[in-house]
């Protein structure tokens, strides 16, 4: 008996490399070439985007419509209302055992040159990134992915879990909000703009090259005035505060 539980043990063993050895030789060519597709909208003022795990992209063009693109076939459903769109990820989403890494899937979305009312974005753990588009407010939320923000016109509020934040402003709104529970943040201010940071912390600090020095726990720093207030929230990471060169 002994000697044939050991024969279906290596049967076994030996049927589950070959199987993989197929899987890998043998992966499903629509992700091996990657495959990409758009869908355009009519322009409009609210945006929502609401994703499990996928990376967004968002960026401004020189067109007269909004354009959703995806890299490989996602299941994603795009609802257009009163002057909002709204996309979100079906939460049948898989990766196929047969497909490569998760990131061969992502969304970009392409906006018109234009101010928009409201952008929305949460993804669990796919990684943001907004350049240049000039929105009232913009909304973003992780629970591990980055949000990467650069010129950023906006009101902002955004939180992760335990992502990078990295927000480039062109002009500091006030009452803008960053959050964090244990990831870290790097704000890059204006050149010579009156900017009050009031940052709050458990166990994290500020560290910044205005003037030089780290300094733990909760504090308001003022740069030229401090006219424009940002709410900086850490739990346990570090506040980097930088001054853009030009």
């Amino acid at each position: 008996m002994e000697k044939v539980i050991n024969i279906l043990l290596i049967g076994t063993l030996l049927g589950a490399l070959i199987f993989g050895a197929l899987a890998y030789h043998f992966r499903n060519a629509e992700h091996d070439s990657v495959t990409e597709g758009e869908y355009s909208f009519p322009v409009c003022d609210y945006i929502d985007i609401d994703l499990l795990k996928l990376p967004v992209t968002v960026v401004p063009y020189d067109g007269d419509e909004i354009v959703v693109a995806y890299k490989n076939d996602l299941p994603l459903s795009i609802e257009t209302g009163d002057n909002s769109l709204m996309i979100t990820e079906s939460d049948m989403f898989v990766i196929s055992l047969f497909a490569g890494g998760e990131a061969e899937f992502a969304l970009n979305l392409y906006l018109p040159r234009r101010t928009y009312r409201e952008i929305y974005i949460y993804t669990g753990n796919g990684t943001v990134r907004i350049g240049g588009v000039d929105c009232q407010k913009f909304s973003a939320l992780t629970e591990g992915g980055d949000i990467i923000c650069e010129g950023m016109n906006s009101l902002l509020n955004i939180t992760t879990t335990s992502g990078f934040i990295s927000v480039d402003f062109n002009t500091v709104v006030s009452d803008s909000e960053i959050l964090s529970r244990n990831g870290n943040v790097e704000l890059i201010l204006p050149k010579d703009s009156s900017v009050a940071v009031d940052f709050e912390t458990e166990t994290g600090h500020c560290e910044t090259n205005l003037w030089g020095g780290l300094i733990p726990g909760s504090y308001m720093f003022s740069f030229n005035g401090g006219d424009k207030l940002v709410h900086a929230v850490l739990d346990k990471g570090v506040l980097t505060i930088k001054e853009k060169e030009q």
